[in-house]
């Protein structure tokens, strides 16, 4: 078959070091199917340990599949396509010694599916497994390379003729066939919080997955939004999702609402006490509802260069994303706030966030912060000269803090358009965009040279890209050219006179058209101000949570970094200066809270006036607990969450 040696690859993602309980490892097997390089779907998977069934599911609308197999058993993984030959590779396990039980393990191939009845491979040597996977006795699992180039051998080699008549093509005979219903295992994404009026997250908090025996089958634990994700869940199994709240989590006894990734309501939840349970039955169709096997993550970072108590912010650095096998799969660079985003993190993936050492500040350490300014890592440097953070995309404290809502992304999204060739650009009509509802998030004019962009856009997984010409400008064109502001061509899509123009972006073409950046309202602004000099008698109010220590007014580190992008908008522009207004909780008595809220107020304001700030530009004051934005006042029953919303700096922005 043609290509045959290039599509049998397989590859280690990586072998993890997990300091838990003895056996309390495991190898996620992770494949993608072809044929003839074409995805394939609807797949049947049965996984065998000698005469015993583990698991059989159906790939459906995907052509690709995980799986998890324990340590201590061989197994046979069957492939069975109605399209294809069926085949099976082996994965000896069984022999993971007792003290290597505890790693984590991952391992990718991507399977080469054969034509059912295809005259030019041997398929008779299908009743063999046509690869095999061994673990190599430390650390990680390996390919028996002899025995794959000795398969490919057999499957190429002349199919005997006797008689004229060719020998008889055999298939895969596959133990233990079943005619019952198959067991799908699924992702299961959705977000809970409380159903209250603020629609408050539950935030970090542990969530059990149950059987209808009430035993737990899975655990997993909800984002600093809400999100949740239970990854290879038997469908057959699942009978109910449960969490537990605390009463300071929840002092008004509140329900919780559950919905689906996409925001949707499935149901409410039935309360016993502390513990909130979600059962499905035939009116919410719970798990159909909250099965998302696309389900992935956004994170974001902050780079700061640190040099004793000094502290730079690591602007224009290129910033890399790596797989389990150290492969780039990404990368991007920081902002003039030393902001990163990476998107389409899969969970339970192992990955690593690098950067080259030519980019490293002499005599400066590199650290990762989250956007809040939390520090999450100092960057290790290693052998290939990039210093490098691991994780793993498992909902946790750590991980938890680089976790990007898709509400909290903006999208920059620039392109040219120009008419049959790059000669006739498209110039003066305006080009609308639109998100994945067919609605219209923005709108921009092309100029001369037909460029069109659309800065810091609500971010949609999916956009579009229309254009309303009432001049009729484009009815003299057969093609509409698309291309990336480095003049790279994108797409030549057909236009039909009389037909209104519509491009919808291919994944791969919309990381071409578009940038990613978490939202920041000092980004904005500081881009926005360096090309508007003038907003002359307007204001606008940006609001921060800056951290002190309980009853104190000293600025704690992570609040200096906070502060330092307020410096840089200031230093960027100075047509505007700055009321700065400090608000506390209603905890404590007012005279109290007024008083240590100024205290703040005055801390915040001398800390940007000694990073060149003239003094003139901030006016500091403290409110207290006078303009709370909840109703969390005095004698009211909130949670910590929601005293926090009140605890913050506000910064009125007046325009010279």
């Amino acid at each position: 078959m043609k290509n045959l040696k290039n599509l049998l690859i397989a590859f280690l993602i990586s072998a993890n070091f997990i300091t838990s309980a003895q056996d309390d490892g495991d190898l996620k097997f992770v494949c993608k199917n072809y044929l003839n390089n074409k995805p394939l779907y609807n797949t049947k998977i049965k996984i065998l340990s000698g005469a015993k069934l583990i698991s059989e599911f159906d790939t459906k609308e995907s052509n690709n599949f995980k799986t998890v197999l324990a340590f201590g058993s061989d197994y046979e993984i069957y492939f069975i396509n109605p399209l294809c030959q069926t085949m099976f590779l082996k994965v000896y396990a069984a022999n993971v010694p007792e003290d290597k039980r505890f790693y984590k393990m991952t391992y990718a191939i991507d399977i080469p599916f054969f034509e059912k009845n295809s005259s030019v491979i041997d398929t008779s040597q299908f009743s063999q497994p046509f690869h095999v996977i061994l673990f190599d006795g430390k650390s990680r699992f390996v390919d028996d390379i002899a025995y794959k180039n000795n398969f490919i051998k057999r499957v190429n080699q002349p199919i005997k003729v006797i008689e004229n008549v060719q020998a008889k093509q055999k298939d895969t005979i596959i133990p233990i066939l079943t005619t019952g219903k198959l067991k799908e295992f699924m992702q299961l994404a959705g977000k809970l919080s409380l159903d209250n009026d603020k629609h408050t997250p539950i935030k970090n908090k542990p969530l059990s997955l149950l059987n209808s025996k009430g035993e737990i089958i899975a655990t997993s634990q909800t984002t600093n939004s809400g999100k949740f994700v239970f990854q290879g869940v038997d469908s057959s199994q699942a009978a109910s999702i449960s969490v537990i709240l605390n009463s300071t989590e929840n002092p008004n006894n509140h329900k919780v609402k559950i919905q689906n990734s996409s925001l949707e309501k499935i149901a409410i939840s039935n309360a016993n006490g502390n513990l909130h349970t979600f059962s499905k039955n035939a009116e919410n169709n719970l798990f159909s509802k909250l099965k998302d096997n696309e389900f992935n993550y956004n994170i974001s970072g902050k780079l700061i260069a640190i040099k004793g108590a000094e502290k730079k912010i690591a602007s224009n650095k290129k910033v890399y994303l790596l797989n389990g096998k150290n492969e780039i799969v990404n990368k991007t660079q920081t902002n003039i706030l030393g902001n990163f985003l990476f998107s389409e993190i899969v969970p339970g993936e192992n990955y690593s966030i690098a950067f080259d050492d030519a980019d490293l500040e002499p005599n400066y350490t590199f650290n990762i912060f989250s956007l809040k300014d939390k520090f999450i890592k100092q960057l290790d440097s290693v052998a290939n000269k990039k210093f490098v953070y691991k994780f793993i995309a498992l909902a946790n404290t750590a991980f938890n803090d680089l976790i990007t809502d898709d509400s909290e992304i903006k999208m920059n999204v620039k392109g040219r358009l120009c008419g049959d060739n790059k000669n006739n650009p498209l110039s003066n009509i305006k080009v609308l965009l639109l998100n994945d509802k067919y609605l219209t998030i923005d709108s921009a004019t092309t100029n001369k040279e037909g460029d069109f962009s659309f800065k810091h856009a609500p971010y949609t997984k999916q956009f579009l890209i229309t254009v309303d010409d009432e001049k009729n400008i484009l009815e003299a064109f057969s093609n509409i050219l698309v291309f990336s502001n480095d003049d790279n061509l994108i797409k030549m899509v057909s236009h039909i006179k009389g037909q209104k123009f519509n491009y919808k972006p291919l994944l791969t073409e919309q990381s071409k058209l578009s940038t990613l950046d978490a939202e920041d309202p000092w980004l904005e602004l500081i881009e926005r101000e360096m090309n508007i000099k003038s907003k002359s008698g307007k204001s606008e109010t940006i609001t921060e949570n800056i951290l002190f220590e309980f009853n104190k007014a000293e600025l704690q580190p992570q609040s200096q970094l906070t502060l330092d992008k307020v410096v840089l908008a200031m230093l960027s522009n100075n047509s505007f200066s700055v009321e700065l207004s400090a608000h506390s909780d209603s905890k404590g008595a007012d005279a109290y809270n007024l008083k240590l809220s100024q205290q703040r107020a005055d801390a915040s304001k001398l800390y940007i006036v000694s990073k060149g700030i003239n003094a003139t530009r901030i006016i500091a004051k403290g409110y207290g607990e006078s303009k709370l934005i909840n109703n969390c006042g005095n004698g009211s029953i909130c949670s910590d969450d929601e005293h926090a919303e009140n605890r913050r700096l506000e910064f009125k922005l007046i325009f010279n």
